[in-house]
């Protein structure tokens, strides 16, 4: 049988003095965990009060939202966008990393509002002004009457948009009914305007720059788009990121452009 020998008075004391050391800590640690919590806090409140639109020229601000947004694009975005941000033209998804911006002019202030309500998402403050009618179905566009188009009357319209993108050896007579079709009963200038140059305030592409949202600009893939339409889903954030995320990843979006100009 084992019996248990008594502490010595010197264990006894170092006993008793770490449990003393611990009890003085806990306070101690409260206070440091109290106050770090102040100053994120702080940090936040100042981030959020910001002009986003200007973080990127703050160097204290800078550095640390770019990370911070890349992790959130990674988690949330690349999944369309892709982890380089330059979207797909297989899918629609827009190249974020250019300066042509479908929707605003690329500022994070509007990349924010975007990533928040989104683009015909359902939210009530999102974008969803513009879709494009699918002109080779019985009922083109729902929100509004508009008359269906024949395949050929179709394929004016892709002779017309090549010729405008500077596509060579396109029949001049079928440029000319393409260019009445736009201007006339397709109704495409109320979106792209008289010049087809897009309307940045709805999200209407450039039609004459030689970008292209979806396909390669070839006569197959545009006359697709006519016939088929298009009108791409950006989700809504808001609820499913906080806003300090939101404006992180705003600002890191509104970086990507910038740095592929100095690949």
């Amino acid at each position: 049988m084992q019996v248990n020998q008594p502490l010595s008075s010197a264990s006894a004391r170092s006993i008793r003095l770490r449990r003393i050391v611990l009890l003085a800590a806990i306070p101690l640690l409260l206070i440091l965990a109290i106050a770090v919590a102040l100053i994120e806090r702080r940090q936040r409140t100042e981030f959020l009060q910001a002009d986003a639109d200007r973080i990127l020229d703050d160097p204290r601000l800078a550095a640390k939202t770019l990370a911070k947004g890349r992790d959130i694009f990674l988690a949330n975005c690349a999944t369309c966008h892709g982890a380089d941000g330059r979207g797909s033209t297989a899918t629609g998804t827009p190249d974020l990393t250019d300066e042509d911006f479908l929707y605003g002019t690329g500022r994070a202030s509007e990349i924010e509002s975007i990533v928040l309500h989104g683009i015909r998402s359902g939210d009530d403050k999102g974008w969803d002004l513009a879709w494009m009618p699918a002109y080779g179905q019985p009922v083109p566009y729902a929100r509004e009457k508009l008359p269906s188009l024949s395949p050929g009357e179709i394929e004016q319209l892709t002779s017309y948009l090549r010729a405008m993108n500077g596509t060579k050896g396109e029949d001049p007579t079928a440029v000319a009914a393409g260019n009445v079709l736009f201007e006339g009963r397709g109704g495409c200038w109320d979106c792209h305007g008289r010049d087809a140059q897009g309307d940045a305030a709805i999200g209407a592409p450039n039609l004459t720059d030689g970008k292209w949202l979806r396909g390669d600009g070839s006569r197959r893939d545009i006359s697709r788009i006519i016939r088929e339409g298009l009108h791409g889903v950006s989700p809504a954030f808001r609820g499913r990121l906080d806003p300090a995320n939101v404006r992180a990843v705003a600002v890191y979006v509104s970086s990507l452009h910038a740095r592929k100009d100095h690949e």
